[in-house]
């Protein structure tokens, strides 16, 4: 079924049930809502039946009524599509050149196959059609009928008086139709039909016969010597007589008539002239005039149409150009869609991945400047701790001052020597770990990556012995206050302590002095390490700053390949507009040339 009147049909189904029970019943044979169908697409007859199926479920009517109202409305569609058609004096003239139409759109639409709608005329106000079809749409047809007599403000009464198969398996209908007026006029003139007895045509002899046969009369009438058969002679003579100057008279007539049958032939070139200087010159002479003013506008509709013909097929090339170009855009359209849309999907998963990395970038600053805060920390626990050593130094000082007049007061102390001499190897073994701790730890400061960590350790064993020195010190005092009154017996004993005390004393200020230039060496590294980590941290900051705004670059990627899409989805439909423009100026382009052809059965 051609896409010319599937179309109608839809357009009919959505002004009557409204677009949601049309659209639903789209969907039952997989059509979209928006599908574009050109006049000359080919429709499978199964699928535009499925769709009256679908509503006809949809509302619970049968699908014959269905059809019906389609019919009915599809009047209204075809008169906005052919408006010429329609501008008819009444509904008689439309039905009757009904099936003219439907040959009309055969020739206009290749391939159509529009049902027969025969028309006979039975009387002025009565006719009969037979619709013939290879689909049986009889309820359509019906529709169609009573959207005429609706369209034309009619009254009318049809009626099926025949219906069945052809031999060649179509479906018929023969549909009686009394109708409320007609075009067409019939004039009876009684006195001319009766001069012919009613039966007799020629005009010679309706003039000859009646006087004829009223001289006949007369002379019979007449009271003279005339016999019989001279009174017959007079009028069959006058008869024969009026009959050949009849025939005379009325010769133009057959001139006129072949005229008559020239406009039947469509021949508009010739003139023919009659000299009689009779009705009949006259009668030609406005019958040459009606032809030639015919002729003139035939004239002009062949020059427009050979104009226009010209014109649509420029035209036609222009649109061919149109659709090749059109074709071109819109694949380069979709490929640059396409490479939008991969752009974009690219943009996206590098974003990600940046994400991921700047996510892991900023946990690792986060850990280092908690290192740095415990580094920080640690140092100052170191430098703490120096501090004490420091005063563990004086402390000695101090101590070995005191030796000094213990040496003085050791002689009485001699039992004690071994004790001090204990404490002091203590303070020797704690001052030797300290020495050997200070080394290890500024060896790990120096190497260690992670300067902070192993620090610590080494930082915490120096406070330790720091304190068990503190703790040694303090037993001495104890032990010196003790022995004070009996170190004069251990003199010599305490001397040479003394002397292993200040020995100790110059171990511990070089120790003290190393330990002063490690903790100084250690914090100047960890000052950098802490200035690495916050310029670390800094660029971090920026690093985000920049994800954020490749992030504003992966949205408007986005935006752009949406939008490449919906250019893409535009170009497309511009596209199918172009094809449908170039359909139509090819179906316009067939139309042009079929009536051109009409045209030229006209000759002018």
């Amino acid at each position: 079924m051609k896409g010319t009147v599937v179309t109608t049909w839809l357009n009919s189904l959505k002004a009557i049930y409204g677009n949601e029970t049309f659209e639903k019943a789209l969907l039952a044979v997989n059509w979209d809502k928006d599908r574009i169908i050109t006049p000359l697409e080919d429709i499978p007859d199964n699928e535009i039946f499925k769709v009256f199926d679908s509503i006809s479920k949809t509302i619970n009517k049968p699908v014959n009524q269905i059809w019906r109202e389609v019919g009915r409305q599809n009047i209204s569609s075809f008169q906005k599509w052919f408006p010429s058609y329609f501008e008819r004096y009444s509904l008689k003239g439309f039905l009757m050149m009904m099936d003219d139409v439907h040959k009309q759109l055969t020739k206009m639409v290749k391939g159509a196959n529009p049902p027969g709608l025969i028309a006979k005329e039975i009387n002025n106000k009565e006719i009969e059609i037979r619709y013939v079809s290879s689909r049986g749409l009889f309820d359509y047809f019906y529709g169609l009928l009573e959207g005429s007599a609706a369209y034309f403000n009619e009254k009318f009464e049809y009626k099926v008086i025949d219906s069945g198969k052809t031999t060649d398996n179509k479906h018929y209908a023969v549909v009686n139709i009394k109708l409320e007026k007609s075009p067409d006029k019939i004039v009876n003139i009684s006195t001319s039909s009766i001069l012919g007895l009613g039966v007799i045509e020629s005009i010679p002899f309706k003039i000859s016969f009646i006087p004829s046969l009223f001289l006949f009369a007369m002379l019979m009438l007449v009271d003279n010597p005339l016999n019989i058969g001279f009174k017959l002679a007079i009028p069959v003579s006058s008869f024969i007589l009026t009959y050949i100057v009849g025939m005379i008279a009325t010769k133009p007539n057959d001139v006129v008539k072949d005229e008559i049958n020239k406009f039947k032939s469509l021949d508009l070139g010739s003139k023919t002239t009659l000299t009689t200087k009779d009705s009949y010159s006259a009668l030609l002479d406005v019958l040459n005039e009606a032809k030639h003013t015919i002729k003139t506008d035939f004239l002009f509709l062949k020059g427009g149409t050979d104009d226009m013909s010209s014109f649509v097929h420029e035209f036609s090339l222009i649109a061919n150009n149109m659709k090749e170009l059109s074709d071109s855009i819109s694949g380069v359209v979709h490929e640059v869609a396409m490479s939008a849309t991969h752009q974009a999907e690219e943009t996206e998963r590098s974003v990600a991945t940046l994400d991921q990395y700047i996510t892991t970038l900023n946990k690792i600053v986060e850990e280092e400047t908690d290192s740095k805060n415990q580094l920080e920390s640690s140092i100052e626990n170191l430098e703490m701790s120096f501090r004490d050593v420091q005063s563990v130094t004086k402390m000695i000082n101090d101590v070995k001052n005191n030796f000094a007049n213990v040496n003085r007061q050791g002689k009485d102390l001699s039992s004690q020597a071994s004790k001090i001499m204990h404490i002091s190897s203590t303070v020797e073994a704690i001052a030797d770990q300290t020495n050997l701790l200070a080394l290890n730890a500024a060896i790990e400061a120096a190497s260690a990556g992670d300067a902070g960590r192993g620090f610590t350790v080494v930082a915490q064993e120096i406070r330790k012995l720091a304190e068990d020195s503190k703790d040694a010190v303090s037993e001495i005092n104890k032990n010196l206050v003790f022995f004070i009154k009996q170190i004069e017996g251990f003199v010599n004993e305490i001397q040479t302590q003394y002397n292993n005390l200040e020995s100790s004393n110059a171990t511990l200020d070089k120790v003290t002095i190393n330990n002063q230039n490690s903790t100084n060496q250690i914090v100047g590294v960890s000052n950098i390490i802490v200035k690495l980590i916050d310029q670390l941290s800094t660029e971090t900051n920026k690093l985000t700053n920049v994800i954020e705004n490749i992030h504003s670059l992966a949205a408007i990627s986005e935006e752009n390949s949406a939008a490449s899409e919906e250019m893409s989805a535009t170009v497309t439909q511009y596209s199918e507009k172009v094809k449908d423009l170039t359909d139509n100026v090819s179906m316009l382009e067939t139309l042009t040339n079929n009536f051109r052809l009409e045209l030229k059965k006209y000759k002018i």
